[in-house]
C-alpha cells in the first residue's frame, strides 16, 4: 500500500448492529451476505460504516434482484444507463427493508 494511503475495515459486530437497526426487514440470507461483504472489504478511501452498508446493500440488490446485468451485457446499455433504469426498483426494495 502506498505511503499515506488509508484504509478502513469494520468489525462484524458493528456492521451487524448497524445493519439490523437500519434494514431490519431484510431477508436473513441477504443480510448475512451484505454484512460479510462489508466486513471483508478494506475501504479505501475510508468509508463510514453507514455508507459502507448502504453501498453494499444497493449493489447486491442491483446485481442480484433486478435486470441490471442483462441490461448492460445483453442490451448494450452503459452501466450508467442500466443503473438509471433499475434505480426505482432498487430504491423500492431497499425501502421495504428499512426498520420503522
Amino acid at each position: 500500500m502506498p505511503a499515506g494511503k488509508r484504509r478502513r475495515t469494520h468489525s462484524r459486530e458493528a456492521v451487524l448492529r448497524h445493519f439490523r437497526a437500519r434494514y431490519g426487514a431484510c431477508p436473513e440470507a441477504l443480510g448475512e451476505e451484505i454484512v460479510r461483504r462489508v466486513c471483508e472489504r478494506a475501504w479505501s478511501p475510508p468509508v463510514e460504516l453507514g455508507r459502507a452498508v448502504d453501498i453494499v446493500a444497493t449493489g447486491l440488490v442491483r446485481h442480484q434482484m433486478t435486470d441490471y446485468e442483462r441490461l448492460f451485457e445483453v442490451q448494450g446499455l452503459t452501466r450508467e444507463e442500466a443503473r438509471l433504469i433499475v434505480k426505482a426498483e432498487v430504491d423500492a426494495i431497499i425501502a421495504s427493508w428499512k426498520s420503522h
